[in-house]
């Protein structure tokens, strides 16, 4: 399939994917925890709900694909010929809250790692903010061409902190406090990464083993055609595989 159209799929299936997730959190339900997807965390009523809405549509648009996914794991559809990562809700804690910083995260791929991923949308409903880019393409928000800025006085860095990393995370933004930096956690990777090709923030760090390439398949592409530098060192592959 051609890139455009592609990318055309992906980003009305997170379109969709956000509609679902906002409106099962208007009728109250956006806390509940209905069991626990593939990934091994619990599964939000918005998740399942959202998931459904993206994969039917990329079923029906796509046909042949792989779909990875946070809540039903990894599912084949006829030949599997493209690979789908779908996150349905990236920042669960923030949207079970109520909080606007979540979004939907989907990403194709034509092969197994992430340096194979051709197409990308970050997706934050709450916000009305649509990031998204095709391989070679360059990085769009809302239609605009985006790039990363030159780091400035008083660079703003986000790290991501997960519960299982414990205190690390914590730890780091202190010493990078110390180093005159401005350190925040917002818990949603793929929207603190869009950030950065936003030129709203400088960096974004994980090093402590706790993120999923589910988490950052699409910001991994949309910040490299940024203009920004991306390492995430991964097994087995030059660049981390596709999976949960």
């Amino acid at each position: 399939m051609e890139a455009g159209k592609l990318l055309s799929t992906l980003r009305e299936a997170a379109r969709r994917a956000g509609e679902a997730a906002l409106s099962v959190r208007e009728q109250g339900l956006g806390g509940e925890v209905v069991g626990i997807g593939k990934s091994g965390d619990a599964t939000l009523r918005g998740d399942l709900a959202a998931e459904r809405a993206a994969v039917e549509h990329i079923i029906e648009k796509l046909g042949d694909v792989v779909i990875i996914s946070e809540e039903m794991g990894v599912e084949t559809a006829g030949q599997g010929d493209l690979t789908v990562v779908v996150d349905p809700i990236d920042g669960s804690r923030n949207y079970k809250r109520g909080s606007p910083l979540f979004t939907v995260s989907i990403a194709a791929a034509t092969g197994t790692s992430l340096d194979s991923v051709v197409a990308g949308v970050i997706y934050a409903p709450a916000l009305g903010l649509e990031v998204y880019a095709v391989k070679g393409g360059g990085a769009y928000a809302n239609g605009r061409r985006i790039s990363v800025k030159a780091p400035e006085r008083g660079d703003l860095v986000f790290v991501g902190a997960s519960p299982k990393a414990s205190f690390l995370p914590y730890a780091f933004m202190l010493e990078l406090s110390k180093r005159g930096l401005i350190a925040r956690s917002l818990g949603a990777a793929s929207y603190e990464m869009a950030s950065v090709a936003l030129g709203a923030a400088d960096g974004y760090i994980d090093a402590w083993g706790t993120m999923r390439v589910v988490d950052i398949a699409a910001a991994y592409l949309v910040v490299r055609e940024a203009g920004g530098w991306v390492s995430a060192q991964g097994r087995m592959c030059e660049s981390p595989c596709l999976s949960l």
